[in-house]
Formats: C-alpha cells, structure tokens, sequence
C-alpha cells in the first residue's frame, strides 16, 4: 500500500520539522472533537437532482489534534491530524406485497485520515477572548468506506437497490482515495488561568477534488463531494509564556 506510506511519512515530515522549530516560536497544542452534519453534493450529471434528492445528511464526528504556531498575535499557521467520518443517510420507503410499508435505510461511511493545513487570524475581544478566523486546506486519505443497510430486501439483487449489498454492513468501493477540501470557519477562544485555552469554533468543509471513484462501472458520469457542517472543541495548551504576556499589555 504504497500510498498509506507515503500519507504517513508526509504526516511524520511535517509534525517532526514543526517540533523542530517549536523551543524558539510561540506554539499551542490542541485536542479537538467535533460534531457534525455530513452529505453528499452531486452535479455534472442530468440525474444530479435526483441522487441529491435520494443521499440525505447523517449526522457524524471528528476528531484529532492541532499544532498551532504564532507569527505574531494576530496570526498563526496551524496543521496536525484529524480523523473525519464522512458520508451520507438515505431513507426509502418500500411497500410490502400485503400492503404495508417498511422504511429502508443506508448509512455510508467515508473514513479519511487527513492533515489540515490553516491560517488563523485572531482578533482579540478582551483580555482572556479573541474571535478566531481560519481558512485553508485539509489533504485526507480515504482509509475505508462501508455502508450499513436495514430493510432493503433488493439490495442482493444487482438491478435494484444503491449499492449491491445485503442488510448489515458491507464494504464499498464509491469514493476516491484522495480528499482536498477547502475548510473555514469563525470561532471564539476564552483562556483559562495561564496557558489553558477552550475554543468553539463551526466550520464548513468543501470538498474541492471530486469524490466519485472513477473507476466505478456505471456510465453517468456525475461528480460527487463530500461536505459538511461542523463545531469543532477545542482545549490547547501553550508552551510558552505568550498569555502571560498578553496580561503585561493590559
């Protein structure tokens, strides 16, 4: 798997020569959990409205850590890890031969290890609050994808259903392997005591590659991406002495 070892050594690079530079700058270490709302957003295709019609939005999460370095106190450059579980929720109500009806679900689940590559502007509020602006880039692996289905009784029938699989979870081959997104967001910081600091902060996560697998067998060529609305937690921690002079200032 030639491309996993190749994510992982950029991952190992950057993080290392980050470290590297870390005795010298101002610098934050971060731990993140995010919830969020993820979908899929189709076009390029005549069918486009109908499969965004059909591939609803599953609720998700996220989370992973952040290395952020200060230029100066209004701007940083931050990147580190974040694991991402995206897809989509799809509902279809089947009629039963007696007449009755029984809602069918599928649950896709796209699994990206992906390195995010911001720049952060902060614009302080009062002595322990700053607004907080980012946007930039997040460069992801698809580590796996799956489905899980409930009460699609054509799924084991090639000519009918979404993905040719069964009830239970199964393993798909839908999205491409590499994501890049265009992420941004705005959110607030509050610093606790003297180095501790909490931020929330939504963010809007475009998928700018496609992410259709272009090997897949079907001749509609549809584009398809990847997209979400999420509220990153955030608890840091500074390993310097930049609260305490920001204190000085006031």
């Amino acid at each position: 798997m030639p491309a996993v070892r190749r994510f992982w050594l950029v991952l190992i690079t950057v993080c290392t020569m980050l470290s590297a530079q870390a005795g010298v700058e101002k610098y934050q270490l971060t731990l993140l959990l995010s919830p969020s709302v993820e979908w899929v957003y189709f076009r390029g295709s005549q069918n486009a409205d109908l499969y965004n019609e059909l591939f609803g939005s599953k609720l998700s999460y996220n989370f992973g850590f952040e290395y952020k370095r200060f230029f100066d106190p209004s701007l940083s450059f931050s990147t580190g890890f974040l694991y991402q579980n995206k897809g989509f929720r799809n509902t279809y109500v089947e009629r039963n031969p007696d007449g009755s009806t029984q809602e069918g679900i599928t649950v896709g689940s796209a699994h990206l290890a992906t390195i995010p590559l911001y720049l952060n502007a902060h614009h302080r509020l009062a002595r322990k609050k700053e607004m907080i602006y980012t946007a930039g880039l997040g460069v992801g692996y698809l580590m796996s994808q799956t489905v899980r289905n409930r009460n699609y009784t054509g799924e084991d029938d090639v000519t009918e259903g979404l993905f040719d699989v069964g009830d239970g979870r199964s393993n798909i081959n839908f999205f491409r392997d590499l994501y890049l997104g265009l992420h941004v967001g705005v959110g607030i910081s509050a610093y606790v005591k003297s180095r501790i600091v909490l931020i929330v902060q939504p963010m809007y996560k475009y998928q700018l590659n496609d992410g259709r697998n272009p090997s897949l067998p079907i001749q509609d060529l549809f584009a398809a991406k990847m997209n979400s609305l999420s509220v990153d937690f955030k608890v840091g921690y500074f390993f310097n002495r930049q609260i305490r002079n920001r204190k000085k200032d006031v």
